[in-house]
C-alpha cells in the first residue's frame, strides 16, 4: 500500500515503483522505472541509437529463444551484431555485449549464454509484454515475468514457477509436490531459462 501511495504521486512525472523479486534469489527487488512511452528508448541517455538496436535485437532473441531457453549464445548475440543496418565489428560487439552486462541489462552464463537480468525484466516489463506477448510467462504463483524457473511437464499446461516460488510453495506441501494448476505430479526437472 505504501508504494501505491508513493506511485500515485508521482505517477505524473511517468515515474513508478515497481517491486518484483530476483529469480536467482528470491530477495525482493524495488525499482524506480520510467513509464512513458517506449522503455527502451528512455535508455537513450546511455546508449547511441545503433547500440540501442543491437540492445532490442538481442532481447528478441533471449526472449524468443527455443524451449524457453531465455538466453542466447554469444556466438549468436555476436553474429547478429554484423547483421545490422549500422553494423559493428566483432570487437565493438564483443565490448558493447560487455557494457550491457557492466549495466545489468544483461547477465552472462559460465556457458558464454547471455539473458536478462531482474533490472530488464523490471524496468522492460511493459514493452516486454506487449512486443512479446506470446513468449512472456508469468509465475502461476506470484504472477511476475519468470524467465528461470521450472513448468509443469504437462505441454499444455502453463504452469511455470520461479525456483525460489516452487521452493516456498512445495515445502509448505512436501507431501504433495503436483502442479498448482493441473495437479499433475511436479518433477522439477523442466527447467526454464539458461543453463550453466
Amino acid at each position: 500500500e505504501f508504494i501505491n501511495t508513493i506511485n500515485e504521486g508521482i505517477n505524473s512525472l511517468d515515474l513508478e515503483f515497481r517491486k518484483s523479486h530476483d529469480e536467482e534469489t528470491g530477495e525482493s527487488v524495488l525499482a524506480l522505472v520510467n513509464t512513458n512511452g517506449d522503455e527502451i528508448a528512455q535508455l537513450a541517455t546511455d546508449y547511441t541509437p545503433a547500440e540501442l538496436v543491437y540492445l532490442r535485437r538481442i532481447i528478441e532473441l533471449i526472449v524468443t529463444a527455443d524451449d524457453e531457453s531465455y538466453s542466447v549464445s554469444s556466438l549468436l548475440a555476436l553474429s547478429e551484431a554484423g547483421k545490422l543496418k549500422s553494423a559493428f565489428t566483432k570487437n565493438a560487439a564483443e565490448q558493447l555485449l560487455d557494457r550491457f552486462v557492466e549495466d545489468k541489462w544483461f547477465s552472462k552464463t559460465s556457458n558464454g549464454r547471455y539473458y536478462l537480468t531482474q533490472r530488464s525484466i523490471l524496468e522492460l516489463q511493459t514493452y516486454l509484454k506487449e512486443e512479446f506477448e506470446e513468449y512472456i510467462l508469468e509465475c502461476t504463483l506470484c504472477m511476475d515475468i519468470v524467465t528461470r524457473g521450472e513448468r509443469c511437464q504437462v505441454g499444455s499446461c502453463s504452469g511455470r514457477l520461479h525456483l525460489h516460488c516452487a521452493e516456498r510453495y512445495f515445502s509448505a506441501r512436501p507431501d504433495r509436490k503436483v502442479c498448482p494448476l493441473c495437479s499433475t505430479a511436479w518433477t522439477s526437472s523442466q527447467k526454464i531459462g539458461p543453463t550453466n
